[in-house]
């Protein structure tokens, strides 16, 4: 034991002296990259500013690492709203809802004066950077802190096109950071002219249009291919203001701001003064839209039933609807008759209405008497009490129970826990068959009806003709004080001229 005792405390000595040694040697060694004075501190600079600079770039990183998860997907590139056409019952185009967006057109056959329009006032050193534009960061940095307020925005084409894709519009350093990270991906991923279409298709233009082929056809009606220059610069500083500057919202602003673009294009050096002096004396003008006439209740409706019904990953759309334009026409018309002839008198100032065929194909609606000036759709969305309108579905519960047109019912007074229902004129008839009571539309018979069959079963027959409404159990549903839509009470009704058969909406 003393021997093992000896050999370790020796080993240990050893170890230790040795390592002490190492050190010492080590220590010497360095000694030779000594230095002193500006160079050792410039020596300390770059140390310390590579570890920091490389633990920047790791937290960096793991901000940027929830925004990379979005590439994953394999759709990436499409979009996640619907864009849809709408047709008439003949197949003729009503009008559109949701984006607006035409990706069809490649990039060879776009105008190359639209490309250039864009370059220049987007991104002038775009097929020259690698994602980021560092000298055009700088640059609006600076005029930024001049005018102490944003002035210039400094992201590239591709910083544009990673927030359109993947990041919300935040104005956040972290959503910076990750656009940043993503267009160096995209920079990695696609050519350069991929990601120049990606961003013409997809930039928002106003008015609902997203990219350079939907804002053609929607501000001036033609394809992209046949803008002209003044037409191309008008929505090329559409970019960064797409609702201030928009055509059809303010055009002395917007050919203000297209004038500017030609200016970027000949200080670009992308076209001479000469070659741009057309355009400025003769500017684009959009096409006017005031006048148009489209039936923007039922395509909201319809539009809300799409995004339900529409199968897989497909967003954009052409949909045949069962609109009949002549139809919706006379409803337009009818409901600004009636309001112009009664509203005043009866303190009225919207209407609604819906025409239903026995299939249950909607041929018209309106949901307001002025779609500018209020959007609520008042045929779909508005809960209203029947009042008599809904008298008929206790007329045929009672058919529906062994009662039959020549069945007497007496019509008379009556009081169910303290009410009273009375008939118009407050008369009353006596015994008289239902199909009598029916077109008179006379109160008390109903009330009887149901008290006789039970509301609950009234309840039953209503819902299976299509009241999807939850209805009151009360003893005053046969006169209807529960509320319903104008769109369940059309459906409902077409089932009366139908032969009984449901007729959905």
């Amino acid at each position: 034991m003393l021997a093992a005792d000896t050999w370790i405390d020796s080993s240990v000595w050893r170890i230790g002296h040795a390592m002490f040694r190492a050190v010492e040697a080590y220590s010497m060694w360095l000694r030779r990259f000594r230095v002193n004075g500006f160079a050792r501190l410039a020596n300390e600079l770059a140390c310390d500013g590579l570890i920091f600079g490389l633990a920047g770039f790791i937290l960096l990183l793991a901000l940027a690492m929830p925004a990379f998860q979005a590439t994953r997907k394999a759709d990436w590139k499409t979009t996640n709203d619907f864009a849809v056409t709408f047709l008439d019952r003949y197949g003729n185009e009503i009008n559109r809802r949701g984006i607006l967006l035409n990706n069809s057109v490649p990039l060879e056959e776009l105008p190359d004066y639209l490309i250039k329009a864009t370059l220049a006032t987007e991104d002038r050193r775009f097929f020259s950077h690698f994602g980021i534009d560092v000298l055009g960061t700088f640059r609006a940095l600076v005029a930024n802190l001049r005018a102490n307020t944003v002035v210039e925005g400094g992201s590239s084409i591709t910083q544009q096109l990673a927030k359109t894709l993947f990041l919300l519009n935040e104005r956040t350093l972290d959503r910076k950071i990750k656009e940043a990270f993503l267009s160096l991906w995209l920079e990695a991923n696609l050519t350069k002219r991929e990601i120049l279409k990606l961003y013409l298709d997809r930039a928002y233009m106003g008015g609902g249009t997203f990219g350079v082929g939907a804002a053609a056809e929607f501000y001036f009606g033609k394809s992209v291919r046949d803008v002209t220059l003044a037409e191309a610069a008008m929505p090329s500083d559409l970019y960064k203001a797409p609702t201030k500057y928009a055509p059809h919202i303010d055009l002395p602003a917007a050919h203000l701001r297209a004038n500017e673009v030609l200016t970027n294009m000949v200080q670009a050096g992308f076209m001479t003064e000469g070659q741009v002096i057309g355009a400025r004396r003769n500017p684009a003008t959009a096409v006017d839209k005031s006048k148009d006439e489209s039936p923007d209740n039922f395509l909201d409706w319809a539009f809300d039933e799409i995004k339900r019904l529409a199968p897989g990953n497909d967003r954009i759309l052409t949909v045949r609807t069962t609109l009949d334009p002549a139809l919706q026409a006379q409803a337009d018309r009818a409901i600004t008759s009636t309001l112009r002839q009664y509203g005043q008198e009866r303190h009225v100032d919207q209407g609604a209405m819906i025409s239903v065929s026995t299939d249950g194909a909607v041929r018209a609606m309106v949901g307001g008497h002025d779609y500018g000036a209020s959007q609520f759709n008042r045929a779909v969305d508005t809960l209203r009490q029947p009042g008599s309108s809904f008298k008929p579905f206790v007329y045929m519960t009672a058919f529906l129970n062994g009662y039959s047109e020549n069945s007497i019912i007496p019509d008379a007074p009556i009081t169910i826990g303290g009410w009273s229902p009375r008939n118009y004129g407050r008369r009353y008839h006596g015994s008289v068959t239902l199909k009598q009571a029916l077109p008179h539309s006379y109160n008390t018979v109903p009330v009887r009806l149901t008290q006789a069959v039970g509301k609950d079963k009234v309840i039953a027959t209503a819902h299976m003709m299509g009241i999807r409404s939850e209805l009151e159990r009360s003893i005053i549903i046969a006169p209807g004080v529960s509320e319903v839509t104008v769109l369940d009470m059309a459906g409902a009704y077409a089932s009366f001229a139908n032969g009984g058969y449901k007729a959905t909406p």
